[in-house]
């Protein structure tokens, strides 16, 4: 599928919109993180025209199940969350930073500590095969 800058515009603009009519459990400190984000990546795709990187498309589309599921539904979510997560750190080139963005960006409570040792914990696990 090709790329459309407009397309993707469109999409950013029903997630803002999507996170913000949000009336689930889920925190505002983390629901405000969350509005900031997608708004400073409207801007930067909108006003400046940037292509999103592959991981702020990853970050969106976690974001858009994470504020469209029913709180039942989102246990799904979360194991998709760590199958991306593990394929960040087991590709050709790990990206650990990338899966501390991701992990952060899901679970929006959590601090930037807390997200690495749970990386690293997740990476060791995968080393040892568990």
């Amino acid at each position: 599928m090709a790329y459309s800058h407009d397309n993707v515009i469109d999409k950013l603009l029903k997630l803002n919109e999507r996170i913000a009519v949000d009336v689930d459990d889920v925190d505002d400190e983390g629901r405000e993180k969350d509005l900031i984000w997608c708004q400073r990546l409207i801007t930067d795709v909108k006003d400046s025209g940037l292509v999103p990187s592959k991981e702020e498309f990853i970050m969106a589309n976690l974001m858009w199940k994470k504020y469209g599921f029913l709180p039942t539904e989102r246990k799904s979510t979360e194991e998709n969350m760590w199958k991306l997560i593990d394929g960040m750190l087991t590709q050709e080139n790990p990206s650990k930073i990338g899966a501390i963005k991701m992990y952060r960006r899901f679970i929006t409570n959590a601090s930037l500590r807390e997200s690495k040792e749970v990386v690293d914990a997740r990476e060791q696990k995968i080393k040892r095969g568990w």
